[in-house]
């Protein structure tokens, strides 16, 4: 029977565990981690399961145990945790942004922990993990001679939770934006991984990238931001744009490879971010069972049809 281990009670795990028990894919909650101990106690009450405030207090892992860890897009937060938790025997699904693309000497720690405890890291989520790097990587595979790959993404932040929003510096002036820019605390961190993975999975060079990110005023505030990666690799391009705004206008997903044949695809409205995730998860969580001990990022994931 298997049991997930929530690391992180906030909006992304505690929807992900329902859709987790409701699939089917694992039987009950092993347990809630949470330093905010209304999080976990909210989380942990709901499904009977014991609660924790660090990973440190998580007891070994059961047979066929695997564990969600949703609590920062920083890697060096989060590589800390998942190595704890591979040691105690649980397969590790995480929605890390960071690591869609971790530093060299992080990635080599996380493959070979995987792979010498015998289990199984998987990163996944929406952006990254599908819309801006697995999804233009299929579209690929239907061309000849791509010349470029250019994905939009633009997000109505209005239809998001609050901490989302939060992210997009709206209500901040123009010396707050500037502040938070330098702090981290607003834009997106997963193009740069995005744009690397999805070169790397093509065989392009990925050494030449560039971003900016500029904040959206209505007024004297800011609103959201337009953020831009491009990674040149020769005369061949890849160009990332993502757009958020409070109220945005035809909101949506475009992906445009140009090859032969060439491929335009859209998806009217946008892929759901937070639904999105969730389907995203459970899928990783139920593929732990068939992949080789590894860490494996979202262009890692072989496909599967039917």
């Amino acid at each position: 029977m298997s049991r997930l281990l929530v690391v992180g009670a906030g909006p992304i795990g505690a929807a992900a565990t329902s859709a987790a028990l409701d699939d089917g894919v694992v039987a009950a909650v092993a347990g809630v981690v949470d330093p905010d101990g209304a999080a976990r106690i909210r989380l942990g009450e709901m499904y009977d399961a014991p609660m924790y405030a660090s990973t440190v207090e998580v007891p070994p892992a059961k047979e066929g145990d695997r564990a969600l860890v949703a609590i920062s897009p920083k890697v060096e937060v989060v590589a800390p945790e998942i190595l704890r938790l591979l040691s105690l025997g649980y397969d590790v699904v995480s929605t890390c942004e960071e690591l869609a693309w971790p530093p060299r000497h992080m990635w080599n720690a996380l493959h070979t922990a995987a792979r010498s405890h015998r289990r199984v890291i998987v990163m996944t989520g929406v952006n990254p993990g599908f819309v801006m790097d697995r999804l233009p990587l299929l579209a690929t595979s239907a061309c000849r001679n791509v010349k470029s790959v250019t994905v939009s993404r633009r997000i109505d932040s209005s239809a998001r939770r609050e901490s989302y929003i939060a992210k997009t510096g709206r209500g901040l002036t123009a010396a707050e934006w500037d502040a938070a820019v330098a702090a981290g605390t607003v834009g997106h961190r997963g193009l740069v991984p995005s744009a690397r993975l999805l070169a790397h999975s093509l065989s392009w060079p990925n050494r030449d990238v560039t971003e900016t990110l500029d904040a959206i005023e209505h007024g004297d505030l800011v609103s959201g931001f337009r953020q831009h990666v491009t990674l040149r690799a020769g005369e061949r391009t890849i160009d990332l744009d993502f757009v958020v705004d409070w109220g945005l206008p035809e909101p949506g997903d475009r992906i445009v490879v140009d090859g032969d044949p060439p491929l335009h695809l859209e998806v009217p409205g946008g892929y759901h971010g937070d639904l999105g995730a969730s389907a995203q998860i459970v899928m990783a969580l139920r593929r732990c069972t068939e992949l080789e001990p590894s860490f494996y990022r979202p262009t890692d994931l072989p496909l599967r049809f039917g």
